[in-house]
């Protein structure tokens, strides 16, 4: 599990370009909190193109529990 604070705070979608991309797909908002950013990604997954993913936006997912592929 991650810190509650990741959870609960609002990120700006702007910060991470590949979170930005899929956020776009349902919302038009430009902060989310982590619940929500961790569900954009997992339900992401196998359409991420993982080569896009900057090492910042990579740090950010494993802060969220996302399980970072190569």
């Amino acid at each position: 599990m991650t810190d509650p604070v990741v959870w609960h705070a609002l990120h700006r979608l702007a910060d991470y370009p590949v979170l930005d991309a899929l956020a776009r797909e349902g919302t038009k908002a430009i902060k989310l909190d982590g619940r929500a950013c961790r569900y954009i990604y997992e339900a992401a997954l196998p359409r991420i193109d993982w080569q896009a993913v900057l090492p910042s936006e990579r740090a950010f997912m494993l802060l969220l529990g996302i399980e970072v592929r190569p």
